[in-house]
């Protein structure tokens, strides 16, 4: 009887150390020091532009980076870039289309570590109601009960819809950088 006693001890202990492990890797979002960001290229200048809103869940633990989740959702009518007229034509419905398509989102379906230390998190990217195969390539930095997640990616928009081929005017080509303050 106290050898079974002892042994359910033991299981409940390691069960709740497990259980401890899996929660340590849940991270929360630090809004106001975070910043979803796109580059583009307009005229042959670069523009710089940001989403205001979004949110991030971020189930990830260096460690044990199989076993990790990235989700990062975005509201499209958040999207500003510094020049009045380039955002009136960003919200419309041939480009970002917010009111049909509010939302962007970025799903991890796998991620794996690389040889350098950084991670590389392959899933679906939903840009209005299109979904594509990204991946993006991050780096994860842990200081006891907060870190830092930095990834970043590029994406062909005509590939999801968005704005119409007119490379004389603007780049196909865009970039996203994804760059989060987390805390346990």
């Amino acid at each position: 009887m106290v050898i079974k006693a002892r042994r359910t001890a033991i299981l409940l202990l390691a069960a709740g150390a497990a259980i401890g492990t899996a929660d340590a890797s849940e991270w929360q979002l630090v809004p106001d020091s975070s910043n979803v960001r796109f580059i583009g290229v307009q005229e042959g200048s670069a523009f710089r532009g940001r989403f205001a809103r979004f949110s991030a869940l971020i189930d990830f633990d260096p460690a044990n980076p199989a076993a990790g989740k990235i989700v990062g959702v975005v509201q499209m009518d958040s999207g500003e870039s510094g020049d009045a007229e380039r955002d009136a034509t960003l919200l419309e419905e041939d480009w970002f289309d917010p009111e049909n398509h509010p939302e962007s989102r970025f799903e991890s379906e796998r991620i794996e570590a690389l040889d350098d230390g950084t991670f590389a998190a392959h899933g679906q990217l939903t840009l209005v109601g299109v979904s594509q195969p990204v991946t993006m390539p991050f780096t994860f930095e842990v200081s006891g009960a907060t870190a830092h997640f930095s990834g970043s990616f590029e994406i062909r928009r005509l590939d999801f819809g968005v704005g119409w081929d007119a490379t004389n005017w603007i780049d196909n080509e865009v970039a996203v950088q994804v760059d989060l303050n987390l805390q346990q």
